[in-house]
């Protein structure tokens, strides 16, 4: 049996929303890492569903959104890729 590793973001303050912006450039370089060695990942709908919006598109076409930042590429196309 393989081991199976949890991964939430989580600010000192407790807060883990997304929307807030608490992810920077080490942390989705952190965890594009982490994603990549990872035989699968398990989102819940809500969470996938804003994933795929948010990345499926910019790792397939290579046309970020305006929001995106150009550090965000790699994680877009690691995350799309997993």
């Amino acid at each position: 049996m393989r081991p199976l590793r949890f991964s939430i973001n989580v600010t000192l303050d407790g807060c883990y929303d997304h929307t807030e912006g608490i992810a920077d450039e080490e942390l989705h370089r952190h965890a594009a890492e982490s994603i990549a060695q990872a035989d699968a990942l398990i989102f819940g709908r809500v969470t996938y569903e804003m994933m795929e919006a948010a990345f499926r598109s910019p790792a397939q076409t290579g046309t970020r959104p305006d929001w995106m930042e150009p550090w965000m590429e790699p994680f877009a196309r690691t995350i799309n890729a997993a």
